[in-house]
C-alpha cells in the first residue's frame, strides 16, 4: 500500500508529540515546540491551532476533531479513547505506526 506524504507527516507529528510528552514536556509546551520546529506551514499552523484550542479549554480530542480533513475518523476516535484510558504511549504509537504503514489515512 502506498503511503501519502500527508500520512508520513502525520506519523512524524504524533511520534514527536509522543516523544516530547514521554520526556515530561507538557502537552501545550510540546505543541508549541512542534510548531517552532515544523518546516511545513500546514503542520506548523495545525500545532498552533490545536494548542490554541486547548488553551481555550478544549481537550485534545476536541481540538483534533476540528480538523476532519487532516485527521481521519480512526485517528480522532483513538485520541478520544486515549483520553478516557490514559494509554497515551501505546495509542499514540499505534496511531503513528498506522499512519506510516497505511492502516490509517
Amino acid at each position: 500500500m502506498k503511503v501519502s506524504r500527508k500520512q508520513l507527516q502525520q506519523s512524524m507529528f504524533w511520534r514527536k508529540f509522543l516523544r516530547l510528552t514521554r520526556g515530561r514536556v507538557g502537552v501545550l509546551r510540546a505543541l508549541e515546540v512542534m510548531a517552532e520546529e515544523e518546516k511545513d506551514p500546514r503542520f506548523r499552523t495545525l500545532a498552533n491551532d490545536i494548542r490554541t484550542a486547548m488553551e481555550g479549554g478544549a481537550t485534545l480530542s476536541e481540538a483534533v476533531r476540528s480538523f476532519p480533513k487532516m485527521f481521519s475518523p480512526s485517528v480522532r476516535e483513538l485520541i478520544k479513547t486515549t483520553e478516557k484510558t490514559g494509554a497515551w504511549d501505546e495509542i499514540l504509537l499505534e496511531i503513528a505506526d498506522g499512519l506510516q504503514d497505511g492502516t490509517f489515512e
